[in-house]
């Protein structure tokens, strides 16, 4: 059940690029104008996604936190925000962190995701790899790592900020090209 919880939550951004997301984002929220280009709906979801994973990732490496560092909540809403805060919390209770000095890769892929919720106005479909920066407890021992499709889901919240608040996602053997 822990390698479940894990592997559904993480997620991330690239528009078809390959890498590892990098302090080069700004992690200030923006609010976006509803008369947006799909393009440009697309590219502030991608900078919203690397914010959010910048912060995730070390959320990860600290072994979880009680709740959502408030810094998240400019990037996530609702249910997703819950079940962030429920992982969190498990992971910090459980011991659980990602190995030190290890980061996640991503891909964006091509495809978008199928059967979105109605109510979502951008989505990205994203595999992470996690391979290299696998959890493990407080002893160092191996708790799960792998390859996961995600598709991530977001709309605007009520404070004018397009924000993830829905998410789906498979464990796969690997990434396929973007």
């Amino acid at each position: 059940m822990v390698l479940g919880v894990f592997c559904v939550v993480v997620v991330v951004p690239a528009c078809g690029r390959r890498g590892s997301a990098g302090p080069a984002s700004s992690a200030s929220s923006v609010s976006v104008s509803a008369s947006l280009s799909q393009d440009e709906l697309y590219a502030e979801a991608e900078r919203v996604y690397r914010a959010y994973f910048e912060l995730e990732q070390r959320a990860f490496l600290e072994g979880g936190v009680n709740g959502v560092p408030v810094e998240m909540n400019q990037y996530i809403m609702a249910g997703y925000a819950s079940g962030e805060s429920s992982m969190l919390t498990q992971m910090a209770e459980r011991r659980v962190r990602m190995q030190e000095g290890t980061r996640s890769q991503y891909t964006v892929l091509e495809q978008v995701p199928d059967d979105p919720p109605s109510d979502s106005l951008v989505s990205l479909s994203v595999c992470i790899d996690s391979t290299a920066s696998p959890l493990v407890d407080a002893d160092g021992n191996f708790v799960a790592s792998g390859y996961d499709i995600n598709n991530v889901f977001f709309k605007y919240d009520s404070d004018g900020f397009l924000k993830i608040f829905h998410a789906t996602g498979e464990t796969v053997k690997s990434c396929p090209s973007a």
